[in-house]
């Protein structure tokens, strides 16, 4: 006797009555922060687009959801990933191969395109729309993304050099005899994450100060990211540590939580802290302590640089799926031209908000 399958999509409405049943299939599948209803919820209050969150059940159990906002430019539409360019790796969730299946079959019977950046490249969800015959698919690399594995019982000691650790420690003893002695602070509940919260936009505020940067605990930003920490602390899957010289908050790594894995989201700390290397503080008391918070790897997510690459030991690659349904080959070339008119006009409007903004000032 075959199951009964329904798929769904989902409008923000339809999306926050779910958001119990989606917490608990993202919590049984264990995938990213980025397929969480604390994360796409927030992001779609931000009205940045128009949410198409797609479901299947089966036997009225729900098995599998693609948390999806659309697009329609030129007649088609795409379905995306939430917040692009907010440094998160996005999937589907699915219990099995079939609700994988489903939800693509449903995503085509619909005759939608998809646009995916920073999808693992490894992820089941490339495999199978390269072996679907109902799409056609694209995939660029763009990123390599590192990550730390750190045995249990093991710590600083099996990533760094004794010359690197030595550094570490003659400088923390250095600010002790300052008497403003280094320590760490760890937050995981919405309460403590509260008390903190004006050092970590202080911090946040300096750090990304003439960077170039969004600062997301800033406005606009701070619209999604408050509300998806705050959700994340309920949840039980935050962890902010934050590192003190003296009683003063100088820099913070904000992490999430799935299983035994950190996705190290922001890290970010005062300029005038630089000199105290609080970057390479706070992954040492982050590898030293591993065990107690319950974590044997650090995923940095997107983008390399020359800290990451001393204290990774692994890695992985995430790219950008453009997919159509083969019943619409002609998606493609629509979706290149109306990326090329988009890629045209952005310069335009960044010009005309700027003016905007001096005029303002």
């Amino acid at each position: 006797m075959h199951a009964h399958r329904d798929f769904e999509i989902h409008d923000e409405t339809s999306a926050v009555r779910l958001s119990a049943e989606w917490d608990d299939l993202a919590q049984e599948v264990g995938r990213r922060v980025a397929t969480r209803p604390s994360y796409v919820l927030a992001w779609d209050r931000m009205g940045r687009g128009r949410s198409a969150v797609c479901t299947v059940r089966r036997d009225g159990r729900l098995v599998g959801l693609a948390p999806l906002h659309a697009r329609t430019r030129l007649g088609v539409t795409a379905l995306r990933l939430p917040a692009h360019g907010l440094a998160t790796i996005g999937t589907f969730l699915a219990t099995d191969e079939a609700a994988l299946a489903d939800l693509l079959d449903g995503i085509a019977d619909r005759n939608m395109a998809l646009q995916l950046d920073h999808v693992d490249l490894t992820d089941p969800l490339v495999e199978m729309l390269h072996a679907s015959p109902r799409w056609s698919i694209d995939i660029a690399g763009t990123e390599r993304c590192l990550t730390v594995d750190v045995a249990s019982g093991a710590g600083a000691e099996s990533l760094r050099g004794r010359r690197t650790l030595r550094t570490l420690s003659r400088l923390e003893r250095s600010l002790e005899r300052e008497g403003t002695p280094v320590s760490v602070e760890v937050v995981r509940d919405p309460d403590h994450l509260a008390q903190r919260w004006r050092d970590i936009t202080a911090v946040a505020a300096a750090a990304d100060a003439h960077s170039g940067r969004d600062n997301f605990c800033a406005p606009p930003f701070t619209a999604f990211t408050r509300p998806l920490l705050d959700a994340e602390a309920r949840a039980g899957r935050l962890l902010i540590v934050g590192l003190l010289v003296g009683d003063r908050w100088t820099a913070h790594e904000i992490m999430f939580r799935t299983g035994t894995t950190a996705e190290m989201w922001l890290s970010r700390f005062h300029p005038e802290a630089r000199r105290y290397q609080p970057g390479q503080l706070l992954q040492r008391h982050l590898a030293d302590r591993h065990d107690e918070l319950g974590i044997d790897r650090f995923d940095y997510l997107l983008g390399t640089s020359e800290f990451k690459e001393q204290w990774s030991n692994g890695d992985y690659r995430v790219g950008r799926i453009v997919a159509v349904p083969t019943s619409r080959p002609h998606h493609r070339w629509t979706l290149r031209a109306a990326d090329l008119g988009a890629d045209l006009v952005r310069p335009l409007r960044l010009a005309a908000r700027d003016a905007l903004t001096s005029n303002r000032c």
